[in-house]
């Protein structure tokens, strides 16, 4: 249940939480593409890794503005992410 404000309204989330849900939603789409990618490469399709390689580069970026009490946990899935491109990476066939 969202929290009440003094006037017994739900209140509007700080900024900082905001700014958490924006890179966490980033982080949950970035490993929803890299779960097609790596389906598409077990189909031999093309993939356009550079352009995944600079989207994680971003978002990696934008968590260095993470709130302190966010931290352990984007950090934790920051490294699945650069994990599961580097799985990716390496099982493509070189160009």
């Amino acid at each position: 249940m969202p929290p009440m404000s003094r006037m017994g309204g739900v209140s509007e989330p700080t900024g900082q939480a905001r700014q958490t849900a924006v890179l966490i939603a980033a982080i949950d789409a970035m490993e929803a593409t890299l779960a097609v990618a790596e389906a598409l490469a077990r189909e031999r399709r093309r993939i356009d890794l550079a352009g995944l390689e600079a989207e994680v580069s971003r978002i990696c970026a934008a968590a260095l503005a993470a709130p302190r009490a966010a931290a352990a946990d984007v950090r934790l899935r920051l490294e699945a992410l650069v994990r599961a491109l580097d799985r990716l990476r390496g099982g493509l066939a070189p160009p």
